[in-house]
């Protein structure tokens, strides 16, 4: 069952490989087609105090670099673009999902919180 606060690697043809984050429900994500997801980026510097961003530190996680969330950029992933046989690379607890939520909920405009 993939959760939300996972993290795992999703490969995308023209951006290659990049962690994402899964924020869609268990209930959704029993489905076999796609997850929710809020995708990463290596812009930390210019990124890392944005309220829509949250940021990571390298090591956390199992990030590999520094990064942020980037709560803007949410996407449903169809799940054979994710790396399922090497499992979640890495899972948030619950500060940090709620910190990934609440950014969602800036960029929406909506006062957000994880059930």
């Amino acid at each position: 069952m993939i959760e939300p606060g996972a993290v795992y690697t999703a490969d995308f043809e023209d951006a290659g490989p990049h962690p994402v984050i899964v924020v869609s429900r268990p209930a959704l994500n029993r489905g076999r087609y796609a997850v929710v997801v809020v995708c990463t980026s290596a812009r930390f510097e210019q990124r890392r105090q944005l309220p829509n961003c949250v940021p990571f530190s390298a090591g956390e996680y199992d990030f590999t670099t520094d990064c942020v969330a980037q709560c803007e950029n949410i996407l449903s992933v169809e799940l054979s673009r994710l790396d399922l046989e090497g499992g979640p690379r890495g899972m948030l607890d619950p500060p940090r999902f709620r910190d990934v939520i609440k950014a969602i909920g800036h960029v929406l405009g909506s006062d957000c919180e994880p059930v």
